[in-house]
């Protein structure tokens, strides 16, 4: 099986002895693992993803040796032979134009409009400041993939972390990416606003669990068998609240409901406002039988 390798090096003065945290080091290696299964799979679909090993290293700055290896049989995304495409696939996330290197080169600067590199296989990034960069086409691809993008922060947050300064990688004895704390906010990963899939408006009974007073906060409501999160629109209703109206264990609203769904980073998620409180049902009060009107009272004997 082809493998290549690089290392990763931690530095600073909390690093002199050659020792590390595992919490500090471990989210960051997996996460870099999952970087080069997920580059695999985007350059070389339907291929096995490329492994990252590690391999114990002499003291130092905390040093580690990653092997990367995958693929026994002859692929075209690079070159001919697997050995040239690991190559090529650790280039594209460690290497001197790779991810990590784009990142920083970037430093937040917002791509406006892409044209075709040079070369065959390049790609010209137009910047926002009217600059340019010319990459790899599958650098451009694992940059624009906000899950890769959200594994390269994790990959330096020990930056953050104080007494570790830098973060260096190297290819075949070169420094291809050297980063410092200073370069971490370029690393935030961007949001991306929610994909709104479609609305409902619909007249519902809604059972209130909980009445909210301070303004913007969102009233807890229930169907019955699920309770949701609802935010109050109708103004009129809201005027009765603050003004004192009150409210019992087991009232209900008649209410026109707007039923909201979207597609974000984290799955579905489902948005309900209130429009409009058509009636406030006040909860039933059970009446002792000799306060029942219209009571005759006694029977005659």
């Amino acid at each position: 099986m082809a493998e290549t390798a690089f290392d990763l090096t931690y530095e600073g003065d909390a690093l002199a002895t050659g020792r590390m945290p595992v919490r500090d080091l471990a989210p960051a290696l997996l996460a870099l693992g999952d970087i080069f299964a997920d580059a695999s799979g985007l350059v070389a679909p339907g291929r096995p993803p490329a492994a990252l090993n590690i391999q114990a290293t002499h003291e130092g700055s905390f040093v580690v040796r990653l092997i990367l290896d995958g693929w026994d049989e002859i692929i075209d995304i690079f070159s001919s032979t697997d050995a040239v495409a690991l190559e090529g696939l650790l280039g594209a996330v460690v290497g001197v134009s790779g991810l990590f290197g784009l990142i920083k080169r970037l430093r937040g600067r917002r791509i406006g409009s892409t044209v075709g590199g040079p070369e065959p296989g390049e790609i010209t990034l137009q910047l926002d400041d009217e600059t340019t960069l010319t990459v790899p086409s599958t650098v451009l691809t694992l940059y624009t993939n906000l899950e890769v993008r959200k594994k390269a922060r994790q990959v330096i947050e020990p930056l953050s972390r104080g007494g570790v300064d830098g973060l260096v990688f190297r290819v075949h004895e070169e420094v291809t990416v050297s980063l410092t704390a200073d370069d971490t906010p370029a690393f935030e990963a961007p949001s991306v606003a929610d994909e709104p899939l479609g609305a409902q408006e619909i007249e519902l009974v809604v059972g209130i669990t909980s009445v909210v007073f301070a303004e913007g906060n969102k009233w807890r409501l229930s169907l019955g068998d699920r309770t949701f999160h609802a935010a109050i629109h109708d103004e009129a209703f809201l005027r009765k609240v603050k003004s004192g109206e009150e409210f019992s264990n087991g009232d209900m609203l008649r209410c026109r409901l707007r039923i909201s769904q979207y597609s974000g980073t984290d799955g579905l998620r489902t948005e309900y406002e209130v429009l409009e409180v058509i009636d406030h049902i006040r909860r039933a009060v059970q009446l002792r039988i000799d306060e029942t009107p219209g009571d005759p009272g006694p029977l005659p004997a």
